[in-house]
């Protein structure tokens, strides 16, 4: 058990070509394609530079619909209700500045972050913040 804690990141992780992934500025239709096939998709400034600048997942839309009896409330000075019926992008909505890790870190580090941040994968960067791959939970 003690190798499997020591393990980097790159030996484990999900590269690169395999990592679901955005452009910032896309759209719903982009949005709900990869949602229809993944809970998430990590979010890039653009595909040139591939630097992680949030995270989308299915509760990013789920919290971006409001039930009806709510429908006064506004998100980003929008009725919330109004949301799906403009051409919102992805960086509307997604989470932003998310957790990440370098490939260089190891399974221990992975599972703090997991535990102290409650949540279930990581975008594994490069120093410049350019998505490489992710870990998930289910990875481990």
């Amino acid at each position: 058990m003690e190798k499997l804690y020591e393990t980097k990141v790159k030996e484990i992780m999900i590269p690169g070509d395999k990592t679901p992934f955005m452009e910032e500025n896309a759209g719903w239709a982009e949005f709900l394609a990869k949602l229809s096939v993944r809970a998430h998709a990590w979010v890039v400034n653009n595909r040139e530079e591939m630097k992680v600048v949030g995270i989308v997942t299915e509760h990013d839309i789920l919290r971006s619909i409001i039930p009806p009896r709510h429908r006064t409330v506004r998100m980003f000075g929008i009725h919330r209700a109004d949301m799906l019926h403009k051409d919102t992008v992805v960086q509307d909505i997604m989470t932003h500045n998310p957790v990440v890790c370098s490939p260089e870190e190891t399974v221990t580090d992975v599972l703090k972050k997991f535990s102290s941040f409650n949540i279930r994968r990581l975008a594994v960067v490069d120093e410049k913040k350019r998505l490489l791959g992710e870990i998930t939970i289910q990875v481990l």
